[in-house]
C-alpha cells in the first residue's frame, strides 16, 4: 500500500510527459510490434477464458482498454463484445469499470484515480530500452489489462495488483543492478567487495529494506491464501462458478473481512474495494466444519502445515479429490449480496459476540499463526537465501551489515553468512536443501533490524497479533 500511495503521488506531482493515450499506443506497439500509430487498429483474435463459452473474438485492444478505464473523452465509443452473463460485459458492450475511476489515496491528504495510477506504471516501463529484459513485463500486463475488460471489477483489481508487484520488483532489479555495478561508496562490484571493498552500510541497509518490505507483502499473500483461498480452491475445483471468482471477490472478502474485523492496524497487499464489489460473497463460506473428514481433512491438514506456506494448492492437495460437499455460506452475512450487503455484513463481523464475527473468528487465528514471527523470519530466511539475487544485491547487502549485527569478522563475505544463517554455523553442509536446514532465524532478525526492519524485532507483525483475537 505504501508504493501504491508513492504512485498517486508521483501521478499528480511528475506526471508522464505522454497522455494516456499516447502511452498505450507506446504499449500496444511494443508488445504486439506496430508502429504506435498503428496500435488502434490492434485487434487480438482471442481473448481466452477459463471457460471456452466465454472466449471473446477479434477484441480491439485500444479503444476496449480506455473505454473500460474510462478515459475522458472515450465515453462515446461502443465496444461491442459476446454477452457473458455475471460480469461487466453482461449487456454485449463494454462499459467503464468503476475500479479504475475509484481514487487512491496519496497519503498527504490528496486523491488520484487508478486509471491515473495506471498510467504512471505504464509510462515507467515505456521508457524502459526495448532491450532490457523488465519490459518484456509489459506483455503478460496488457494481455491480462485487456482480458480484465471482459471480466468484473474483482479481476480489475487483481489485474492492478500484478501490476504493481512487476513494478515494484523491476524497480528492485533496477536497484541491485545499480549498485552491483558501483558497488555503493566503494566502487567495487558486491560480489568481490572484501573488507575494504564492503558495500556501503546505509546503502546495504536500503537494499535490505526493500528486499524485506517485499518479502512481507509475499507472505502476507500467502497467508491470506494458506487461510482461505487455497482450502476453498481444493474444495470448488470442480465448480467452475465458484473457482473463477476465488482470486478476485475471495480475495476481496477475505482480505476485508479479517482486516476490518480482526486485524484493523494490518496493512494487505490487497486493495478494497468494499464499495465497489457485487461479488463478493462467492467465497464468503464457512468451509472449516465442511473439512473436518477423510479426504477433505487431509487436503486441509497439509494447506495448514507452515511449511507448505506459499505453495501451490494443487501440489500440495496432490492425490486428493474433494468430497463434493458444499460449503454453507457463513452465519450472520446479510441477504443482500450487493455492495451494500458487503459492506454491511464487515460491519457485523466487526460487532462484539454476532454470530459472524464467532463463525469468523477460528479463520482469523488460522491467519495470525501463519502470521507469527518466527514463522515469518523462517520463510524469509530461506527466501533470501535461494533467492537468485543473493549474489546480486541481498547477500553483499547483509554481509555488510553483519559486522556491526552479529558481531562477525568483517572479512566474512556473503557465502559464508549464508552457510551461517541458513545451516546455523559455517560449518554446515553444501546444499540449499530444506531437510538440512538449521536456520538462525534470530540471527537474520539482527540483520534486518540493523537495517531498520521494524518487524524483525516485534513479537508479531503490527496489527497481525493473535492476542486480541
Amino acid at each position: 500500500q505504501q508504493r501504491v500511495a508513492r504512485l498517486a503521488r508521483e501521478a499528480l506531482d511528475a506526471p508522464p510527459a505522454l497522455s494516456l493515450e499516447e502511452t498505450l499506443r507506446q504499449c500496444i506497439g511494443f508488445c504486439y510490434r506496430v508502429l504506435p500509430e498503428r496500435a488502434q487498429h490492434v485487434c487480438v483474435s482471442t481473448v481466452f477464458a477459463d471457460n471456452p463459452e466465454e472466449h471473446q473474438h477479434n477484441a480491439p485492444v485500444y479503444t476496449a482498454l480506455l473505454v473500460a478505464w474510462g478515459e475522458p473523452g472515450f465515453e462515446h465509443l461502443e465496444v461491442k463484445c459476446r454477452a457473458i452473463a455475471g460480469t461487466d460485459v453482461q449487456f454485449g458492450k463494454m462499459p467503464p469499470s468503476p475500479f479504475w475511476s475509484r481514487k487512491a489515496s496519496t497519503g498527504d491528504g490528496r486523491q488520484a484515480p487508478c486509471r491515473a495510477l495506471m498510467h504512471q506504471l505504464l509510462a515507467w516501463f515505456v521508457a524502459l530500452d526495448d532491450g532490457d529484459a523488465r519490459k518484456q513485463l509489459l506483455q503478460n500486463m496488457l494481455l491480462q489489462l485487456h482480458e480484465a475488460c471482459y471480466n468484473c471489477i474483482g479481476r480489475h483489481k487483481e489485474v492492478f495488483e500484478y501490476c504493481m508487484y512487476d513494478l515494484m520488483q523491476a524497480e528492485s532489479e533496477a536497484e541491485g543492478e545499480h549498485c552491483a555495478s558501483s558497488g555503493g561508496a566503494s566502487g567495487s562490484r558486491l560480489h568481490d567487495a572484501g573488507p575494504e571493498g564492503r558495500l556501503d552500510v546505509e546503502v546495504a541497509r536500503k537494499i535490505v529494506r526493500r528486499f524485506a518490505a517485499q518479502y512481507l507483502d509475499k507472505h502476507k499473500r500467502a497467508a491470506l491464501h494458506g487461510t482461505a483461498i487455497s482450502p476453498l480452491k481444493f474444495l470448488y475445483q470442480g465448480q467452475y462458478e465458484v473457482f473463477e471468482n476465488l482470486d478476485s471477490h475471495g480475495a476481496s472478502f477475505w482480505a476485508s473481512a479479517l482486516n476490518e474485523a480482526f486485524f484493523p492496524g494490518l496493512q494487505l497487499p490487497f486493495e478494497s474495494i468494499v464499495e465497489l464489489d457485487k461479488g463478493w460473497s462467492w467465497a464468503a463460506r464457512h468451509f472449516l466444519p465442511t473439512m473436518a473428514q477423510g479426504a477433505d481433512r487431509e487436503a486441509l491438514l497439509r494447506l495448514s502445515a507452515p511449511e507448505n506456506l506459499g505453495r501451490d494448492w494443487r501440489q500440495v492437495t496432490a492425490g486428493l479429490r474433494p468430497s463434493g460437499r458444499d460449503a454453507r455460506r457463513l452465519p450472520g452475512l446479510t441477504f443482500s449480496f450487493g455492495e451494500y450487503g458487503f459492506q454491511q455484513s464487515l460491519r457485523e463481523a466487526k460487532r462484539p459476540n454476532s454470530p459472524l464475527r464467532e463463525a469468523l473468528a477460528p479463520y482469523a487465528v488460522r491467519f495470525a499463526e501463519f502470521m507469527a514471527r518466527p514463522l515469518l523470519l523462517k520463510h524469509c530466511l530461506r527466501h533470501a537465501c535461494t533467492s537468485e539475487r543473493w549474489d546480486l544485491d541481498i547477500g553483499p547487502a547483509l554481509a555488510a551489515l553483519a559486522p556491526e549485527a552479529l558481531g562477525v569478522d568483517s572479512a566474512e563475505g556473503p557465502r559464508e553468512l549464508r552457510q551461517r544463517l541458513f545451516f546455523g554455523g559455517p560449518e554446515g553442509g553444501g546444499s540449499l536443501a530444506p531437510e538440512d536446514a538449521k536456520e538462525d532465524i534470530e540471527a537474520l532478525a539482527a540483520l534486518l533490524s540493523s537495517a531498520g526492519v521494524e518487524w524483525a524485532s516485534a513479537t508479531a507483525v503490527a496489527g497481525a497479533s493473535a492476542e486480541a483475537l
